[in-house]
């Protein structure tokens, strides 16, 4: 598989070419290699430096189980899906034959092999010893030149050494056997290598700057006033002359040494600064240079503007972000065309036939800078919700000024003012516009001439919407009164209807503390056109308070509120209190009499003795139901009657009971003694009885 293809990756960039086995390759600053082979089949892949030192080696396919050598970890490592070695962070002891080998399981092997070699920059190539004398004929004299980092060659005052068998070379080494007076002369010795070429004498100047500014490190750039310091360093030998170009070599300021520093840096100073290293002894010279941005941060944040044009019919968009320093680039979003420009502003004029949805809908100006990146936004919207407001002022003077807002939605807006349907202006000196036309002005306001119809049309590009507002005197619609935050103070409130002119209110009162007649009003607070309530403070809870409010413009006075009352509170006396607490004392102690007399009574009813009932006084209640649920038809019982539950209760005389039904042989009556129930000695005698009414009680 000779002439397979290499990938190689180094510094983030990948270069791909063709290599065949046995090619070398030369790579500055190398991050990463690596030898791809696609191979499908089972195998076994084998990699080795030099031949001879395994460096990773284990099943490829279709397990991969690769494993580097300890001594190469963690820089060397196989792909598993390419099988490709990588190596990062090379360095020149890298340098060597690389060999892989795949070994497939079923028979057969494929080689290839490749030769890496790594160099470093060639920097810093110094000849020693820089001075050399010898005396003619002596032994020998060398010079050595370093560090090698490549092939070495030689001149001899600026011509290429020629063969000459005293003179032999060895790596960096020069050595003169047998100096003659015709080798005096300029040594100079150059290194090179595929990526670098290096001369005894200045190096390339390195310029190395720094900043007061917070910014410079991350950004490249110094800010306005910031303080700047520009090193240029060229190692050399004997050490090299430094020469800044940035101004005339006679000016104080500039020095003629490694170090610029540059105080409170200013616009002017942006630009090329180059340094220029000068070798006497070798007379050889290096330069270098270094662009310096300097910037200033612009103005605050950028601003979004909208505007009609072309009569109305079109919209400019405008964003303006000034003061900086180089100019920030500007775009809007949102537009039917993206356009980007380099300038302070930017304008966009947008034509009709308007994009669907442009109204309410927000275009976004991005501002970029070396300092900051900004925004800003504005919103076009066709006129709608558009209505007028009334605000009335007073000066020291008692002069009026009344303004008439235009109040909505729209952006931007082409305000067109009218009063009773007659342009109002231009109409003398007393009418003055506001820059966008949303607020009209009307100097010294009085009554009634200044009052009336005034009305608006708002439009745009988007639309069009009209809107008016009758002006009237001073003048209260409602008005509320209660009771304050204590008993001590009184609460009013009032509403003044739209287009009322006013521009403060007298809060009035009739009240006892009055020192005049109770018919006369007194002001007892003024305040501001926008007020709408207010507390009364030090009033008497006893006492009525009538309240008004008294609307004014200027000095004159509109119409009043109604009138409104506060109820003194209800209190009592110091007798009536008084009063109270005697007879609360006196009722209780009746009430504690009233129970012990009870107490006595009671105990006392309990103490006396109940002499028993004769017999013959006992009343007796019999008990009888109806036969079958219904009322006898014996007209003996016509006895008043009782009825508890389902049973009828007659009361008859005991007499009566014996003639009817016999005696107690026959009707068993509880006399409440079972003892002597159906005795004879018990039984009553008519002749002696005296029988009482059973209704009796």
């Amino acid at each position: 598989m000779e002439g397979k293809g290499s990938r190689l990756c180094f510094e983030g960039v990948t270069a791909v070419g063709m290599l065949s086995p046995g090619s070398s390759l030369s790579l500055k600053k190398f991050t990463m290699w690596d030898l791809v082979w696609k191979v499908r089949t089972p195998s076994i892949i084998v990699w080795q430096k030099d031949h001879q030192t395994n460096l990773a080696t284990g099943n490829f396919r279709p397990n991969f189980t690769v494993l580097v050598a300890s001594s190469y970890q963690p820089r060397f490592s196989v792909d598993p899906m390419s099988g490709s070695l990588n190596i990062t962070e090379l360095n020149p002891s890298d340098s060597g034959v690389y060999t892989v080998s795949v070994i497939f399981l079923g028979g057969g092997d494929l080689k290839a092999n490749i030769t890496l070699r790594v160099y470093e920059e060639v920097r810093g190539v110094s000849v020693d010893p820089s001075l050399a004398e010898a005396a003619e004929g002596a032994r020998a004299v060398t010079l050595t030149c370093g560090p090698v980092r490549g092939s070495v060659a030689w001149t001899k005052d600026g011509q290429t050494l020629g063969e000459n068998p005293r003179f032999q070379l060895s790596g960096g080494s020069l050595q003169i056997n047998q100096p003659q007076r015709a080798d005096s002369g300029t040594y100079q010795c150059t290194i090179s290598n595929p990526f670098s070429t290096g001369t005894d004498g200045p190096d390339t100047p390195n310029i190395i700057v720094s900043s007061s500014g917070q910014d410079f490190e991350a950004e490249g750039f110094v800010l306005v006033n910031a303080s700047v310091n520009l090193t240029c360093q060229a190692p050399s030998q004997p050490p090299a002359e430094i020469y800044w170009n940035v101004a005339d070599p006679g000016d104080n300021l500039v020095p003629s040494s490694p170090s610029l520093l540059l105080s409170n840096v200013q616009l002017n100073q942006a630009g090329t600064y180059s340094c220029l290293a000068f070798n006497r002894r070798t007379n050889q010279s290096r330069r270098n240079t270094y662009s310096l941005t300097v910037a200033q941060r612009p103005t605050g944040s950028p601003s979004c503007s909208l505007s009609s044009e072309n009569s109305g019919s079109a919209l400019r968009f405008a964003c303006s972000w000034p003061g900086g320093s180089p100019d920030p680039r500007l775009s809007f979003q949102g537009l039917p065309e993206d356009k980007e420009v380099a300038s302070p502003r930017l304008e966009q004029l947008v034509v009709p036939p308007f994009p669907a949805g442009l109204s309410g809908q927000t275009v976004t100006c991005f501002a970029s800078h070396l300092t900051g990146n900004r925004s800003c936004s504005v919103i076009p919207e066709a006129p709608s919700g558009v209505f007028l407001s009334l605000q009335a002022s007073e000066d020291p003077g008692g002069t009026v000024t009344a303004e008439v807002r235009c109040q909505g939605t729209f952006n931007p807006a082409q305000i067109d003012w009218l009063r009773s349907g007659q342009p109002l202006l231009p109409a003398g000196d007393r009418y003055e516009l506001s820059p966008d036309g949303t607020r009209l002005t009307i100097w010294n306001f009085s009554t009634p001439q200044d009052l009336g119809n005034y009305s608006a049309k708002c439009s745009n590009p988007l639309g069009s919407q009209s809107t008016d507002l009758t002006l009237i005197g001073p003048t209260v619609s409602e008005s509320t009164l209660s009771r304050g935050p204590d008993s001590q103070s009184a609460y009013v409130t009032w509403t003044v209807p739209n287009g009322s002119a006013v521009t403060s209110f007298w809060i009035q009162m009739q009240g006892p503390r009055q020192g005049r007649s109770a018919s006369e009003w007194e002001t007892v607070q003024v305040l501001g056109a926008t007020d709408r309530s207010t507390t009364v403070l030090g009033l008497e809870p006893r006492s009525s308070y009538s309240f008004r409010v008294m609307p004014l413009l200027g000095l004159q006075a509109g119409n009043p509120s109604q009138v409104l009352t506060l109820q003194a509170e209800p209190y009592l006396s110091t007798g009536a209190i008084a009063g109270i607490v005697v007879g609360s004392i006196l009722g209780f102690l009746l009430i504690l009499l009233l129970l012990i007399l009870l107490v006595f009574c009671v105990r006392r009813a309990c103490r006396r003795k109940v002499p028993p009932t004769p017999t013959e006084n006992q009343q007796h209640y019999l008990s009888r139901q109806f036969p079958h649920g219904r009322e006898s038809n014996d007209p003996s019982w016509g006895n008043p009657r009782w009825s508890s539950g389902d049973s009828d209760i007659y009361a008859i005389t005991y007499e009566e009971h014996l003639r009817r039904y016999g005696g107690p042989a026959t009707l068993p009556i509880d006399t409440g003694d079972s003892r002597h129930r159906n005795s004879p000695a018990l039984l009553p005698q008519p002749a002696t009885k005296n029988i009482r009414n059973a209704t009796q009680v």
